[in-house]
Formats: C-alpha cells, sequence, structure tokens
C-alpha cells in the first residue's frame, strides 16, 4: 500500500501558460470543482495540470504528451525537503489572499502531517529560499516535491482537511497511489471510459455536442486524457498496495461517460471498489511511509535484503541479521522500524529504552 512521488524540475513562462493547462472535471468528484473555463490562471507560473491536481512544468508536460517521459512514480525520484523542514507562508493580498480561517485550516492539517511523521512546517522567514505558499483559489492542485523558490499550493477545499493533507502530500513529494508500477495486479484501468479514447462519441476527443474534451494540448486543443493514467516501470513501492490512501484516484476519474476509468481487480473488488478515493482519514501506509522519508529523530529502519550502503535510513536501512546489530545503532527512546517480513536472531539481553515495530507486516524475532 504505498505511495507515488517522482522529481519534477522548473522552467518556463507564464505567457506560455496561458494555453497549456487542461479541463480539469474533477478527478475525484469532491476535490476540484468543474470550472468554467479550460485554463487556470493562479499556478506555479510555468506550470501546466496533470492528473487532476498535480502541477508540473510545461516542457516536462510536453515532453509527457510526447511520450519522453512518464511523470508518475513511486518514492525514489523527487527532491525532498532537506532537514525535513518545509517553510510555509500565505498569499495576503489580492484574488489569492488566504482568510484568517483558512490559515488555520491550512496550519491544522500541516500539523495532522507532524503528529505521524517528522516533518517540521514551520512559518517562512525572509533567508528561506524555498517555501510553499498556499493560495485560495477555485482548484486543488501543487508541484510534487521541492521545486526550488516559492511554490504555490492552491486550494478551494478549505473545509476538508484530508484534501489540504492530499495537496501538501505532493509537494513532500508524493505522487497518486495507482502510479506504482505494480498497480496492474491490484487495478484495471478501463482506457475506453477515459476521456479522448474515441471509443464512442461522448468519449472522443473533438468538440462536437456531447463529445469529451477534458484535457487540451499546448495550443488548446482537446487531447486522450489517457496520459494521466502512465506509470513508470521499475521504480520502488513500499507496503502492499493501498487501495485505502487519500493519494488514490477515484473509480471514475477523468470518465468521459461516468461509468469506471479504475475498476479494482479480485479479490478486493468487494472491499474497494467503492473505497477508492476517499478524502477523510490518513491510511495507515499514509502514515507510515511519510514517517519512513521523513523520520523522527529517534527512528532507525532495518531490512536484511537490503544491500550497501547501509545508513538505518527507510530509503538505505541497516542490513544486519542479527537483532542487536540494529539495536546499536537506534538512539535511546527511539524506535526500530524492521520494513518487511524476515527472521532476525535476537539472542542475547537488551535493556536499552527502544520501541520496535514491523511496520509491513509479521517479523519473526527468533534464535
Amino acid at each position: 500500500m504505498k505511495i507515488p512521488l517522482l522529481l519534477m524540475l522548473l522552467s518556463l513562462t507564464a505567457s506560455a501558460l496561458a494555453q497549456t493547462t487542461k479541463h480539469d472535471r474533477p478527478v475525484f468528484d469532491s476535490d476540484f470543482p468543474t470550472p468554467s473555463s479550460p485554463f487556470q490562471p493562479d499556478l506555479t507560473p510555468g506550470y501546466v495540470l496533470i492528473e487532476g491536481d498535480i502541477q508540473i512544468p510545461l516542457d516536462q508536460y510536453q515532453r509527457l504528451l510526447s511520450g519522453a517521459i512518464h511523470p508518475t512514480a513511486t518514492f525514489g525520484r523527487v527532491t525532498f525537503w532537506a532537514n525535513n523542514l518545509v517553510p510555509y507562508d500565505f498569499v495576503t493580498a489580492g484574488a489569492g489572499a488566504v482568510s484568517a480561517a483558512n490559515q488555520t485550516a491550512a496550519i491544522n492539517a500541516m500539523n495532522a502531517i507532524a503528529s505521524r511523521a517528522g516533518v517540521v512546517f514551520r512559518a517562512a522567514v525572509g533567508a528561506d529560499a524555498n517555501r510553499i505558499r498556499f493560495q485560495n483559489s477555485t482548484f486543488n492542485n501543487s508541484p510534487v516535491g521541492v521545486q526550488g523558490g516559492t511554490q504555490i499550493i492552491n486550494i478551494t477545499s478549505w473545509g476538508t482537511e484530508i484534501i489540504i493533507c492530499h495537496e501538501l502530500y505532493h509537494s513532500l513529494g508524493f505522487w497518486h497511489e495507482q502510479s506504482r508500477s505494480d498497480r496492474g495486479t491490484f487495478i484495471t484501468v478501463n482506457t475506453a471510459n477515459i476521456c479522448g479514447s474515441d471509443t464512442s462519441n461522448a468519449c472522443t476527443d473533438g468538440t462536437g455536442a456531447g463529445q469529451c474534451c477534458l484535457c487540451v494540448n499546448t495550443a488548446g486543443n482537446c487531447i486522450p486524457c489517457v496520459f494521466n493514467f502512465n506509470i513508470e516501470n521499475g521504480t520502488s513501492t513500499y507496503g502492499l498496495y493501498d487501495f485505502d490512501s487519500f493519494m488514490h484516484y477515484g473509480p471514475t476519474a477523468f470518465s468521459c461517460n461516468g461509468a469506471n476509468t479504475i475498476t479494482v481487480n479480485s479479490p478486493w473488488d468487494t472491499a474497494w471498489q467503492n473505497g477508492i478515493g476517499q478524502r477523510n482519514h490518513f491510511s495507515y501506509f499514509d502514515g507510515i511511509t511519510c514517517r519512513g522519508l521523513y523520520p523522527f529523530a529517534g527512528d532507525r529502519w532495518l531490512d536484511r535484503t537490503h544491500g550497501a550502503p547501509a545508513n538505518g535510513n527507510f530509503q538505505q536501512p541497516y542490513n544486519n541479521t542479527t537483532l542487536a546489530g540494529a539495536l546499536s545503532g537506534t538512539p535511546n527512546g527511539g524506535t526500530l522500524l524492521i520494513k518487511y517480513a524476515n527472521t532476525y536472531s535476537a539472542v542475547g539481553t537488551h535493556s536499552r529504552p527502544v520501541t520496535i515495530m514491523a511496520p509491513n507486516g509479521a517479523v519473526t524475532l527468533g534464535n
């Protein structure tokens, strides 16, 4: 169950933006209001939207449409926030100004994340070269990971904390759950129901009556929306596929006809077909994977199958075969998280105050 992210660099001019964003018909009906225009003027300058709420630079978008890149993957190719520190501020004047009440809503969402992971959100100061900036909008969207400088998080759903958390997760470096390279085991993407699929009048990418036009190219012409479901193979994933993640698409994302664009495969369909795309709580893996990428100070990770280098962090866990070896690197009062189900020798007396967790399933501590 976990979680998507990938590095997107920056660039381009604001003038190019006016003709490149897409029709943002809701990816999640509760998240995105239907706009009256195919273009959104309040993105980070030089960025366009993909996947309903993800800002990427225009040059990356053009390469994506050409098939040169597939900017959707799980964690592993993202610029994370250095030292777990995320400075933030708010637009305070003009149409994008964030009211005092909505500032409180954003702070509450940041606190909800900080209670589960070692992310430190603090008000930006003049010396902060990189920061997130909340802006009042008619959309919800964010770039993925650190972009450099000030990056905009647009919010319209101030009354739904998990939607704000969803956009913050993008800024922290998370992509959507169904972008995992192993998704084919768990879900089926129904291309025929995706806008622009050309299989029925309602689904074509033309401009005739009754036709679907949710995505546009740099010239403002309707194009198929299938690229919003791209994945990238060979990327890292963590844990079981997370149908419950608040980073998962809903079942009718980019649908041209109201039918499901995502079908949950058997045997998970009964439990999850109507559950994917929830926006009301953190799933277990929403929290624990964010903690892995943004750890608390005393966190150390162990996975005996991992190679070198082994530094004890989430991406380079200790690879000791004995519990004692990993405990020796875990601070007093810290937590040793054993990544995958394995057996570790635990012979000996262990008297240091350390919490041991098995976040991805049962681990055996034996002789």
